[in-house]
Order: structure tokens, then C-alpha cells, then sequence
């Protein structure tokens, strides 16, 4: 009968001297991971895009680390009660958040809620998808291209409205530094989430809104907007024929983006397993295609990148706060 591994490793371990015994196992963390299910906490409400990304990404990761990956929704709190509850758990990588670009606005535009500075309070898994903001104009609208609502603007400030899902949103964000950075008064409209300033949009009762492509899609679909422009450095993948921003305003960036991420200190090895677990789950092709229709682009990359486009992003909300006096209406 052949010996089982465990009866050689603790014969191995009987023969050892006493001062030997003291020496640590190598790389206990990683060795022991996962030893049971992996949770994503969404701090959305089941259905929306966040959650579609973060159950997509689940099956593909759970076959790469050997081990469950379920989906857990703890909305509210302008993602707060999720951020908050992951920031809490253990950091042994088997409690996840899948953040969104709220986690760079908050610290800046309502730092008093959780978890606070996020760069502190979690360690990056991963970037999973980056969304454009697609600039959208109402049927109230000025007709014309970008250049031409801006001039439009410049002429009657104060007079175009903005629509956004909020105050604290990415939309408003957006919609404020295009503001700055083209030099015009805008009139901000935040409405308790996107599906209803998109009607309003619709019907005439609010002129633009910067919204995911997703979000827009009925109305473009039913002539009743149109869209000017996507906010993302270059075009758009899935929307070739609708120009960037940044062809007016060079430099100009912003995006909805998420994810994964992991309680602080959890350790290096264990967020390595996480980011190959993720970059394997991104590799499908179908998934990529279909979220690809709806604009969106799975990502993935390393720990590091993903750090550093969480510290650009705060560091450029915090300087358009300082310049503009940006608050929260």
C-alpha cells in the first residue's frame, strides 16, 4: 500500500529536529486558498449592470480557483453598506467587493461615508469593466454636435440642463467637468436614480443627461434623443460613428468603471490568485461579446494598474472639487 502524503509528511516531520519545528510552512495563505466559497458583495440591487458584470465574472473564476464564487447584493447607502461590510470582513480574500467609480467620488464629494478612503480600506483585486458615459440631448436640446451645445451654452448660461441619477453620481461628475473644462454655466438636475431622468429626458422636460449606453438605449432607439458624444478618451468600440468628448475637449476621460476588490491586508499571494482567477474569467469570448453591445469592455489587467487608476481618479475629482467648489445639491 502506497503511503498517504499526510502519513509521509508527519513521518518527516517525527524525524525532524526540535529547532527545525520553529521554522514556518511555506506561503500558508495561498496554500489555503480558497478553502470555501468566494462572495461578491454588489452594493447594488440585484439586475442592474453591476450585478449582470459581477455574476458574469463569478462562473469563470469559480472555475480557475476550484471553489464557489457566489454573488451577494447589500444595497444602499450610495454603495456604502456593501463597501462598508467588505472593509469589515476577514482579509483572507474569500469576501470581495465589486466597487464602482462611486468609490473614488465618495471620498471626495461625502467623505464621512464608508468605508472612507478606499485606498486604505481595501487592497485592488482588479479592474473588471469600463463603461462609457454616453452624452445624450432630449428632444428639448439645441440641435447640433458637441460644439454646438456648447456654443449654445456659452451664449445663454445657466440654461442648459443637465440630468444625472444623483447628486454624487458619476453622471454629475461628468457633467461638472465638462462644464469646467469647456468654460460653461450648466443647470444640474440630480433625480433619484437614471430611469427616471431618462423619461423626463425623453419628454422634453430636462435637455441632457451623460448616462451608460444601456440606460439610453430605449430612447435613441425610439428617436426620442439622440446621442452627441461618448465621454471615454477615444470612441467607442460599439458606437464607431458617435465622436469622444476628448476630440473637442483633448485630455477629456471619465467612465463608469468596476472592480474587484478585497479587504486591506489581505495577503499579496492570495490577491495574486484572485487577479489570475479574474483575468481567466475575462477571457470569454462570448461574455466579452455580448457586454461589448452594450458598450462596455471587460478589462482586467493587473493589482497595480488598477491602484493607480483608483488614485488618478481621486486625485482628479479632488481637483476639480478645489477649482469649481463642487458640492453635493
Amino acid at each position: 500500500m502506497i503511503p498517504s502524503a499526510t502519513f509521509l509528511r508527519r513521518r518527516h516531520l517525527v524525524a525532524l529536529p526540535l529547532a527545525a519545528l520553529t521554522v514556518p510552512l511555506a506561503r500558508p495563505a495561498l496554500a489555503a486558498f480558497p478553502d470555501r466559497p468566494v462572495i461578491i458583495v454588489v452594493p447594488f440591487p440585484p439586475g442592474g449592470g453591476v450585478d449582470a458584470a459581477a455574476r458574469a465574472i463569478a462562473d469563470g473564476m469559480a472555475a480557475d480557483l476550484g471553489a464557489a464564487v457566489q454573488v451577494d447584493n447589500r444595497p444602499g447607502g450610495t454603495s456604502s453598506i456593501g463597501a462598508g461590510f467588505v472593509a469589515r470582513s476577514a482579509p483572507d480574500g474569500h469576501t470581495l467587493l465589486i466597487g464602482t467609480t462611486s468609490l473614488s467620488i465618495n471620498p471626495v464629494m461625502q467623505p464621512s461615508l464608508p468605508p472612507g478612503d478606499p485606498r486604505t480600506a481595501f487592497a485592488p483585486v482588479g479592474q473588471v469593466l469600463e463603461v462609457p458615459y454616453m452624452l445624450t440631448a432630449g428632444p428639448t436640446a439645441p440641435p447640433g454636435d458637441l460644439a454646438a451645445l456648447i456654443a449654445w451654452s456659452r451664449a445663454n448660461p445657466g440654461r442648459l440642463d443637465f440630468a444625472n441619477g444623483g447628486s454624487g453620481s458619476g453622471q454629475r461628475m461628468a457633467a461638472s467637468l465638462l462644464a469646467h473644462r469647456a468654460g460653461i454655466e450648466v443647470n444640474h438636475v440630480p433625480y433619484r436614480g437614471t430611469a427616471p431622468a431618462v423619461i423626463d429626458l425623453a419628454a422634453g422636460r430636462v435637455q441632457t443627461i451623460f448616462a451608460q449606453p444601456i440606460e439610453v438605449a430605449p430612447v435613441l432607439q425610439a428617436g426620442t434623443a439622440r446621442a452627441v458624444a461618448v465621454s471615454t478618451a477615444t470612441r467607442s468600440p460599439a458606437f464607431p460613428d458617435i465622436p469622444a468628448v476628448a476630440e473637442m475637449l483633448p485630455g477629456f476621460n471619465v467612465g463608469s468603471w468596476s472592480g474587484l476588490f478585497a479587504p486591506a491586508a489581505t495577503p499579496d499571494a492570495v490577491l495574486d490568485r484572485l487577479n489570475a482567477a479574474l483575468n481567466a474569467a475575462i477571457r470569454n469570448e462570448a461574455m466579452r461579446a455580448r457586454f461589448r453591445a452594450e458598450g462596455a469592455e471587460f478589462v482586467g489587467g493587473t493589482r497595480a494598474a488598477f491602484a493607480e487608476l483608483l488614485d488618478r481618479e481621486i486625485r482628479g475629482w479632488m481637483e476639480l472639487q478645489r477649482a469649481t467648489g463642487l458640492t453635493i445639491d
